[in-house]
């Protein structure tokens, strides 16, 4: 007869042959199942925070270089030519982390007492001079403005400003502003030849506006 060792050490070797075996093959499952897992929770985040139905085909502002805005306000005649306006521009351009705002823009300014439409268009920069966040920033606008004054036909003549800007909220998809600042318009010799109600080359004006950049 065999004794009983004999019979316990080919037990334990198959016993140990088949674990061997058989746990590699749980392991792999085991990770199996975590990366399913895994991938069905980054898919399911995913479709919950997606902002668009197109999410790899558009490009949050908020992440994007490209920037937009529109600012509201009043130009106060400080040389009392009766030439204060209420002012709408809008712009578009350019923006990082020291930019603020690097572009073009445009608006409609009109003249409260006579009626005068002046239609400027400047290039634009508005900057912090840091890239951590500012409560106020610098801004700068040079441009061309065509006016209709009086009767006249309308003319061109340039235009410029500088001033100082106030953060008032600022967040990932929007900005706001308050911005002061002092402007002027310039008429040549021959313009102010033909108006009536201009005898100076510069109408010094104080601007203030609200605006929203986007």
């Amino acid at each position: 007869m065999k004794s009983l060792t004999q019979i316990i050490r080919p037990a334990i070797r198959i016993a140990v042959l088949t674990a061997g075996l058989l746990f590699p093959s749980f392991s792999k499952a085991a990770d199996t199942t975590t990366l399913a897992s895994d991938s069905l929770a980054v898919v399911t985040h995913t479709a919950e925070n997606r902002e668009s139905l197109f999410p790899h085909k558009s490009l949050s502002l908020s992440f994007s270089h490209f920037t937009w805005g529109a600012e509201v306000g009043s130009s106060i005649d400080l040389t009392g030519y009766d030439m204060s306006t209420i002012d709408v521009d809008l712009l578009f351009g350019y923006k990082n982390s020291y930019l603020r705002f690097l572009g073009l823009g445009a608006g409609i300014h009109r003249s409260v007492q006579r009626g005068d439409n002046f239609i400027p268009i400047y290039a634009c920069v508005q900057t912090s001079f840091t890239s951590k966040p500012s409560l106020c920033f610098l801004s700068a606008k040079v441009g061309y403005s065509f006016n209709t004054i009086d009767d006249s036909p309308t003319f061109g003549d340039t235009t410029s400003s500088v001033g100082v800007g106030f953060n008032l909220s600022s967040g990932k998809k929007a900005r706001s502003h308050i911005l002061l600042s002092a402007g002027y318009r310039y008429f040549t010799q021959r313009h102010i030849d033909k108006l009536s109600s201009i005898d100076r080359h510069y109408i010094f004006l104080a601007q203030l506006s609200f605006g929203v950049c986007f």
